[in-house]
C-alpha cells in the first residue's frame, strides 16, 4: 500500500534571506526544515531568527546541520554542535544529518578520500550522539549515496530506529521508496508564500508531532509589550473577545491577535509619504524605533515620512522584511529587541 504525505513544508537557510515563517505557516505547513549550522560551529547566520518564528508561531521543525566531517570524531563533534542550537528552542525535535557532495570535495581538500565505510561510520556517530542526547536522528541521503555511501542497514541495526530524509527530483516515487523513508525532498525549485524565489520542498510521511518538544519558557512581565497594550487599549483595539487588553506584559493570545490587525504606515500621496497612521501605537512604535536606532524621532503619534524611514532602517537592522509597515513581525521585533 502506498505510503500517503501527511503535509509539506520547505526547508530554509540563509540562502532564502528573510523568509516571513507566518505567510509560510498560514500556507499550510506545519514543519520547516531549518539549517542550524555547517562544518565546525558555523551557525547559519538566518538559524537564530528563523527557529525563534517557528518557536514563537508554534511551528514545528527538522533541523539539519550540514557536515565538513572527515573523522568519525569530527562528525560526533557537529552532533553536538547541532543540539546546542536545538536546545535553545527545543527539548526534543528531529535533527538531521547532512552529507553531501561538497562535503566529500571538502575532504579530499584535506587528504581524505570519503569511503562508504567511512561515511557510514561518520553518520552512525553523528546520529546515535543525537538520539543519546534525547533528539530525534535522521539522515539526509539520495539515492547515489544509498547506493555507494551510506550502509542504512547498518546505521539502522546500530541505532535501532532512525529516519530518512530522502533527496530525489521527480514527479513520484515508487511504492517502496515511499515506504522506505520518511520524509521526501521532491525538488530545489518550489515556490511557497512567505519564501522570495524558489525553496526545497518536502512531503512528510511522518508526523514527528509526539518527537517535538518545545522548550518551557515562564514568561516574565516585558515593560515594551506592556506599553504597547496600553497604547493598543488607548486606540481600542480590542482581543477577539471583545476586551480590552490586559496589560500584563505577557504576549498572550488576546495581545497576539490585537497585533495581527495593527499595520502602522505612511500614505503615499502624489509621489511623496505623508502622514497616514495615527495615535498611541503610533506614539509607542517612535519611541521604540527611537530606542533601538538611538534616534531622536518626535514622538509624536503621525506616522509620516520620518517614522517610516525609521521603521525601514529598523526593519534592516533586525533583518525584517523591509516594507515600511509597522506589522505583526516588526511589532514582535520590538517587543524582545
Amino acid at each position: 500500500m502506498e505510503n500517503k504525505a501527511l503535509f509539506e513544508g520547505p526547508d530554509i537557510s540563509v540562502h532564502q534571506g528573510v523568509v516571513d515563517i507566518k505567510r509560510v505557516r498560514n500556507a499550510g505547513c506545519k514543519r520547516i526544515g531549518i539549517r542550524a549550522g555547517y562544518g565546525k560551529n558555523n551557525v547559519d547566520q538566518r538559524y537564530v531568527p528563523n527557529a525563534q518564528a517557528c518557536y514563537n508561531l508554534g511551528v514545528d521543525v527538522l533541523l539539519y546541520w550540514f557536515s565538513y566531517a572527515y573523522t568519525v570524531d569530527m562528525a560526533a563533534a557537529e552532533a553536538g554542535y547541532a543540539m546546542a542550537q536545538a536546545a535553545k528552542y527545543w527539548e526534543r525535535c528531529p535533527v538531521a544529518f547532512d552529507f553531501e557532495y561538497d562535503s566529500v570535495n571538502y575532504a579530499r581538500k584535506n587528504g581524505v578520500a570519503i569511503t562508504r565505510e567511512l561515511a557510514t561510520d561518520m553518520a552512525i556517530a553523528f546520529l546515535e550522539k543525537v538520539r543519546d542526547g534525547g533528539y530525534i536522528p535522521v539522515i539526509y541521503t539520495n539515492l547515489d549515496y544509498m547506493r555507494n555511501y551510506f550502509d542504512l542497514e547498518r546505521i539502522a541495526a546500530q541505532l535501532g530506529r532512525m529516519y530518512v530524509w530522502y533527496a530525489r527530483y521527480t514527479s513520484s516515487l515508487l511504492d517502496s521508496e515511499t515506504r522506505a523513508v520518511d520524509i521526501w525532498q521532491y525538488t530545489a525549485s518550489g515556490r511557497i508564500p512567505g519564501v522570495a524565489g524558489r525553496v526545497d520542498m518536502n512531503r512528510f510521511y511522518t508526523d514527528f508531532a509526539e518527537s517535538t518538544v518545545p522548550i518551557h519558557r515562564p514568561q516574565k512581565r516585558n515593560l515594551n509589550i506592556q506599553g504597547f497594550q496600553a497604547a493598543a487599549n488607548a486606540d481600542g483595539y480590542r482581543d477577539a473577545d471583545g476586551n480590552p487588553l490586559s496589560e500584563d506584559g505577557l504576549d498572550g493570545p488576546g495581545t497576539q491577535h490585537v497585533r495581527s490587525q495593527i499595520a502602522l504606515k505612511a500614505r503615499l500621496s502624489q509621489g511623496n509619504y505623508v502622514v497616514g497612521s495615527k495615535g498611541h501605537l503610533v506614539e509607542w512604535w517612535q519611541q521604540r524605533c527611537n530606542e533601538i536606532l538611538a534616534r531622536s524621532q518626535a514622538v509624536d503619534g503621525l506616522f509620516g515620512k520620518t517614522a517610516r524611514k525609521d521603521t525601514l532602517a529598523l526593519q534592516r537592522r533586525l533583518s525584517l522584511k523591509e516594507d515600511g509597515i509597522a506589522g505583526y513581525n516588526s511589532i514582535q521585533a520590538a517587543f524582545y529587541n
